[in-house]
């Protein structure tokens, strides 16, 4: 076991754990991707993002409901596994992520309650196994220029760590997944293309 006394050092440490949370992957392009974050009184990290793509709204649907396939285009993504389908629409997806740095990996798996809506999907961990809670959605609206998608996510970890150690993996994760899902509605219909816009959405948090 390698002990470290340096404050820097574990705050390392913990970052390196942290990118399971965030589902790191590598740098992201972020010229056309959009991401706020900030984290709410009660210690929540709230996160913000979008970006435009010009792709039919059914082309984004059909990679976001895509729950089996997740892992080949979400890098960290392990496994994702639809567990149960519902009568009413509802589906439960088993998920395993797993990231790290340095010598340091962390595994985190999440049980989502999914429910999809025409314009909008929503999530839940109900599994409660590495989060106190989890939560978000994905939402498709249609534009002039194509389609605009947004995701939301408000989680509180159950394993405490710095604030600006998890603010800053939080939003490199949700840059690196929104475009790798965007990269991959872009190969499933090749006339898409990311669509760059003047400035920030006012529509989104505001980050800390």
């Amino acid at each position: 076991m390698i002990m470290a006394t340096d404050p820097l050092a574990s705050a390392a440490r913990l970052g390196a754990i942290l990118l399971a949370l965030a589902w790191a992957a590598p740098a992201a392009r972020a010229d056309s991707i959009d991401v706020r974050l900030r984290r709410n009184p009660d210690k929540t990290y709230e996160v913000s993002g979008l970006f435009d793509v010009r792709a039919s709204t059914g082309a984004v649907w059909r990679v976001l409901a895509d729950y089996e396939g997740i892992p080949s285009f979400v890098y960290s993504m392990r496994s994702s596994r639809v567990r149960e389908a519902r009568a009413d629409g509802t589906v439960l997806v088993a998920q395993e992520a797993v990231g790290g740095m340095f010598f340091v990996s962390k595994t985190v798996h999440v049980l989502l309650e999914v429910r999809r809506g025409p314009d909008r999907m929503d999530f839940v961990d109900v599994g409660r196994e590495d989060f106190r809670s989890y939560s978000g959605s994905w939402e498709a609206q249609a534009t002039p220029d194509g389609t605009l998608v947004s995701y939301r996510l408000l989680a509180d970890p159950r394993f405490p760590a710095p604030g600006f150690v998890m603010k800053g993996v939080m939003r490199r994760g949700a840059l690196n997944l929104l475009e790798q899902v965007r990269d991959e509605i872009i190969r499933r219909e090749p006339a898409a293309v990311p669509v760059l816009r003047a400035g920030p959405v006012d529509a989104l948090v505001e980050k800390r």
